[in-house]
């Protein structure tokens, strides 16, 4: 047990070639992060990338790199990150998310996709921190999602890491936004990532539960769930009352917000 519960986290992970971009802001906040948990004992990661029916953790000893992309440089394709699983960790989370009466599925295969990957091997390039992922589930509301997350709170008092990966503006899949190298960041996103910054540092959890009917343009910022959820159950897991800093403000081809925020 750790004297001090640990804080939780929510990263941007942008798009997978960020660990191949040392120039860029994001790339250099994540390398710099990890120095301040350096004793924690494992990683939960609520990634984006991994949607199911309902919650499930990948209990696997080895977990496999997935690529879950295409279109993007061979090189990236031959990245492997070799952490270690926990399945002890990962039975543990299944029974702190059942015990808080929400159902919890076992995964002896998965391994760790990019939402996961990418920031984590930015974080703990040495591979030695044991990780585990929890699965979001984007037919969900996202009062189910800050449930999650209250219910893997004792995880923080236990040396274990609750970090979301996802995007804090992610407006993929809105065919009226652009999005690469030399766009400039538009009025709807720069709206939208104020409102969320605001929020977070307020602690308005109710707020953020309706982040799409009070935050201006969500629509467009998140036009589908999944790269949201995984904040609200980082905030969750932080525990009543938890309020959010701001740790790192930029912006990834154009409208890609790379935010990221830290829950106590």
């Amino acid at each position: 047990m750790t004297p001090v519960p640990l804080p939780t986290l929510f990263v941007s992970h942008g798009a997978p070639t960020l660990p191949l971009e040392p120039d860029v802001p994001a790339h250099r906040f994540l390398a710099s992060l990890g120095n301040r948990f350096l004793k924690i004992t494992a990683v939960l990661c609520i990634s984006a990338h991994w949607n199911t029916e309902r919650p499930a953790v990948n209990a696997v000893m080895k977990p496999p790199t997935i690529h879950d992309f295409s279109g993007f440089p061979q090189e990236l394709y031959r990245i492997i990150y070799p952490a270690q699983g926990d399945p002890d960790l990962a039975h543990r989370v299944a029974g702190l998310v059942e015990a808080a009466g929400l159902p919890c599925d076992i995964d002896a295969g998965r391994g760790l996709d990019h939402g996961a990957w990418v920031p984590l091997m930015l974080m703990f390039p040495g591979a030695k921190i044991p990780v585990v992922q929890l699965s979001i589930q984007d037919h969900l509301d996202p009062a189910s999602h800050l449930a999650l997350g209250k219910a893997i709170a004792p995880l923080r008092q236990e040396g274990v890491l609750i970090i979301g990966s996802g995007g804090a503006v992610h407006p993929l899949g809105d065919p009226t936004v652009a999005l690469g190298k030399g766009i400039p960041t538009g009025t709807r996103a720069l709206a939208f990532n104020e409102w969320l910054n605001r929020t977070v540092a307020s602690g308005n959890t109710e707020s953020l539960v309706r982040y799409r009917d009070l935050a201006p343009s969500a629509i467009h910022a998140q036009p589908y769930p999944d790269h949201f959820m995984p904040l609200l159950t980082a905030l969750g897991a932080a525990g009543p009352g938890a309020r959010g800093t701001i740790l790192h403000q930029s912006w990834y081809w154009g409208n890609l917000g790379m935010g990221a925020y830290e829950f106590r």
